[in-house]
């Protein structure tokens, strides 16, 4: 072949550029501004601070209408985030939950770690593991041991009355808690149990038992008159009730708790006595433990509202299940 003795002289063509994907981000921050009434925003500088000494490279996102917090942590998991920080309430928690989990209650990024940083009103989650100010957290969050941890999965019916589902991290509850949780977010804001005392009056006020089928691990169906039933993974719900003192979040089963055929007048008594677990052997309350649990009311046409975590978020039927050992956690420890 003969070779062109000016080519070497000439201009050479560049390669084309070539547009990768953008590399993996370690992880990503999301806040909700609006925890606690806005609380998490006025303590987030202090905040903030601790999170940028301690996690220099994650990126910082603030959510802004419900539901964000989802669609932030799938995105940043999609790019091959390690560690997803949620900075905000309960709420928040389980919204970036939701970025883990597929259709089918699967977690679709079992490498990846969520991390908490509780800012929010009630705190029931990280109740667990000691009341520790959210700056405070993000320093005990650097040298915490992860920890692989169970969550729920529930298919139920939305408030709008369509088929739906979802993840949850603490716990479930039917009947009387929705209720409450329903008047509790159109109320304003009151820090800790204070918050969920007014709106407990007043969903105790106006509520009454509802019938409903109970079925666990697949057995026969047993008719409740129902008042109140938590499906835990964690221990407290309301702001500091320790409804099931002897949940573990990596036991691979629920702790089921049913209060049935209790009148009004015998609610307030009990509920005194949740704050200090002191209510297991009270009239009207069973415990048992299941991996799997089905309600649906008796009747169609009765409404029994459904709580994941602190929201209000749809009704019976609804079919719950455990997912074992499934999730990578890190939150601040006393």
């Amino acid at each position: 072949m003969n070779r062109d003795p000016q080519a070497d002289d000439r201009p050479q063509r560049q390669a084309p550029v070539v547009t990768h994907r953008r590399e993996p981000v370690p992880g990503a921050v999301i806040i909700n501004p609006m925890a606690s009434g806005g609380a998490a925003a006025a303590t987030w500088p202090q905040t903030n601070a601790r999170l940028r000494h301690n996690f220099s490279r994650l990126e910082r996102l603030h959510t802004e209408a419900p539901g964000h917090a989802t669609i932030l942590a799938r995105r940043a998991l999609e790019s091959g985030a390690e560690l997803i920080v949620a900075v905000g309430g309960d709420g928040t928690v389980n919204e970036v939950l939701q970025g883990f989990i597929d259709e089918n209650g699967r977690n679709r990024f079992p490498n990846a770690c969520l991390g908490i940083v509780h800012a929010g009103t009630g705190g029931d989650f990280q109740r667990m593991f000691g009341p520790i100010r959210a700056h405070r957290q993000v320093e005990r969050l650097v040298r915490s041991p992860i920890k692989t941890i169970d969550y729920g999965f529930v298919r139920f019916t939305d408030n709008d009355g369509k088929p739906s589902a979802r993840a949850f991290l603490n716990l479930a509850s039917v009947g009387l808690s929705p209720e409450v949780a329903k008047e509790a977010n159109r109320s304003i804001k009151l820090p800790g149990p204070l918050g969920y005392l007014i709106p407990s009056l007043k969903g105790i006020a106006r509520y009454r038992n509802k019938q409903v089928l109970v079925r666990y691990d697949g057995g026969e169906d047993e008719r409740v008159d129902l008042t109140l039933a938590c499906v835990a993974n964690g221990q407290y719900f309301g702001g500091g009730m320790w409804i099931c003192p002897h949940s573990k979040l990596d036991d691979g089963q629920f702790d089921v708790l049913v209060v049935a055929g209790l009148a009004r007048r015998h609610l307030i008594p009990t509920l005194a006595k949740v704050f200090r677990g002191k209510h297991l052997h009270s009239r009207g309350v069973d415990t048992s433990r299941a991996q799997t649990l089905h309600m649906e009311p008796v009747w169609r046409q009765n409404e029994v509202l459904l709580e994941l975590d602190g929201e209000q978020v749809g009704r019976l039927p609804a079919r719950f299940e455990i997912i074992r050992s499934s999730l990578r956690l890190r939150l601040a420890t006393l």
